[in-house]
Formats: C-alpha cells, structure tokens, sequence
C-alpha cells in the first residue's frame, strides 16, 4: 500500500469516526423533538404559542445534525473508495 493510500485510509478512519458523533447527537436532538412533541400533544397542541416556537427551534437545530452527519459519512465512503484506488496494479 502506498503512503497516500495509507494517509487516505487513516483520514477515512478519522472522519467515520466523527459521522459516528455526530449521527448520535442527531439522534439524542431527534429524541428531544419527539419527546417534547409529544409532551405538546398531550396538553393539547397548539394551546401555547411559546411551546410550537420551541418545537420549531428543536427540529430546527435537529435537521443540522442530520446533515452534517449525512455529509460526512458520504465523505468517508468517497475517501476509502480513494484509498482503495490509490493502491498499485500489481497489489
């Protein structure tokens, strides 16, 4: 295996590891949404304004996560796939 493929593969690593921290905060902020959703539904949704604006703030800071989780596991698929093809013929 060549040095690049090598640094290619340690990096993949490294950013997997991240997509892994940050899916479980996606999870944990998808988790408070859907608590606090159903909190709101059994006092009777839509009986509080303050309460829809804090559902709307959570899912809203629970899609960033999301995305960004998503982004890097693409991230780290296109580096081992790079790794992989950074390897000589012969190997």
């Amino acid at each position: 295996m060549t040095a690049d493929a090598e640094q290619l593969r340690l990096s993949a690593h490294q950013v997997e590891k991240w997509s892994v921290g940050w899916g479980l905060l996606s999870l944990a902020m998808w988790a408070w949404f859907g608590y606090r959703l159903l909190m709101a539904n059994d006092e009777g949704f839509g009986t509080q304004a303050e309460d829809n604006t804090a559902l709307v703030g959570i899912l809203a800071l629970a899609v960033i996560p999301t995305i960004i989780a998503a982004a890097t596991i693409v991230y780290a698929q296109v580096l081992f796939r790079l790794a992989r093809e950074a390897r000589p013929v012969g190997e």
